[in-house]
């Protein structure tokens, strides 16, 4: 009997856990074989790529930096970002008056 389960399908398929940070966007991933893999890359590197989470996904997965990513190949992106967050601890930022 196969089992079909949301878990299961999961398991055969990448999944990625991505913190984009002002300075560094880390990426965790778990590949099919579940197996961890971890990156550091600049959030901003306009020289390298347009978008570092995506960016780190493609390295995870081992495809070219322009190489279309296969949808069907993730089972799940969660991401976070303590931008908004450190930008007001810090007050920096723009301000604005209502």
């Amino acid at each position: 009997m196969t089992d079909y389960s949301p878990e299961k399908q999961a398991a055969k398929r990448w999944q990625f856990w991505i913190d984009r940070g002002g300075t560094f966007t880390d990426i965790v991933a778990k590949n099919p074989a579940g197996q961890l893999q971890t990156h550091k890359l600049l959030s901003d590197n306009p020289e390298q790529y347009n978008d570092a989470a995506l960016a780190g996904i493609r390295l995870c997965m081992g495809l070219s930096p322009q190489a279309p990513i296969p949808r069907q190949a993730i089972a799940a992106v969660r991401m976070g970002t303590t931008v908004a967050t450190n930008a007001l601890l810090e007050h920096r930022g723009s301000r604005y008056y209502c």
